[in-house]
């Protein structure tokens, strides 16, 4: 009994091994056979003009910016994506120019067959011309994108913490864009986005030039509500592999920045006091800031 006992062990145990081998093998071949999350590193620079009007305001923002981003590989199936970027916000009237500067991170997993899921946070410091107070702003949240054919849906929901001579304040943040590729260079997009205690709607689309190693695409985006008008426009460079289509770098390569700076209000008549969505800074103005 006890040699046939052991015979069975040792017969199970091969087996087992033997099955745990072909698996493994199995998983492995499976894992060969998809794509990664991100196909190897990769940059993209963005060149951007962007145009700010408030209701509030007799005047306007004309705000020049510099967006970059880095992406990496982290195994197969997740990635890291580094943004940094700098701007500033040239007011044609009354309310203060500023500079907004900083950095964000995306660590995600993604099929780019399928979907992507990650964790999102940036930070950005805004500092007025004229002596004014610094403003700390960091965002955390999740991204989700979601990829059936032709159609992208992409979305975010997190908080805005933002870092005031009164005090610590937050705020919902929350985006909803569905993109469609007409072809596989050209993209449209729209839907809506809810930041500061505002709501806006948004359209824009991307179309990659037919020249060099299609790497470089105009893009323009609009927003509208709230009694804001924002509207931008750019050139887009990709480094990272040549010859890829446009869809093909948005869902292998980098994933969207949303490291934006899209404007800020400032309100020097203060004896009214602040709107709703302002900031009393403490020294007579009210600032509001806005983001896309």
């Amino acid at each position: 009994m006890f040699e046939h006992l052991c015979t069975l062990a040792s017969t199970s145990a091969i087996c087992l091994f033997l099955g745990g081998q072909v698996f493994a093998a199995d998983q492995d071949e499976t894992i060969e056979q998809s794509k990664p999350a991100v196909s190897g590193i990769n940059a993209k620079l963005d060149i951007q003009y962007n145009y700010l009007d408030f209701s509030s305001l007799t005047g306007h923002y004309d705000s020049p910016s510099v967006i970059g981003s880095i992406a990496l590989p982290v195994g197969h199936r997740f990635g890291l994506q580094i943004d940094a970027g700098v701007t500033h916000f040239e007011a044609t009237s009354l309310p203060p120019s500023a500079t907004v500067a900083g950095g964000a991170a995306h660590l995600f997993w993604r099929d780019p067959d399928f979907a992507l899921v990650g964790i999102y946070g940036h930070y950005a410091n805004l500092s007025f011309s004229g002596g004014g107070p610094n403003l700390d702003l960091w965002r955390l949240g999740a991204e989700v994108e979601l990829y059936l054919d032709r159609i992208s849906i992409e979305g975010f929901a997190g908080a805005d913490l933002l870092n005031a001579p009164v005090g610590n304040l937050d705020f919902f943040s929350g985006d909803l864009n569905f993109a469609y590729y007409a072809n596989d260079n050209f993209r449209i997009h729209g839907g809506i986005v809810h930041q500061f205690d505002h709501t806006l709607g948004r359209f824009g689309s991307e179309v990659m030039l037919p020249f060099g190693d299609n790497n470089i695409s105009l893009y323009a985006d609009g927003a509208f509500g709230s009694g804001i008008d924002s509207v931008r426009g750019g050139l887009r460079i990709y480094f990272g592999e040549s010859g890829k289509s446009l869809v093909a770098r948005h869902r292998e390569d980098d994933p969207k920045a949303r490291f934006e700076f899209f404007g800020l209000d400032v309100n020097t008549n203060s004896e009214q006091g602040c709107p709703a969505g302002m900031v009393d800074e403490g020294n007579g103005n009210c600032v509001e800031i806005e983001a896309g």
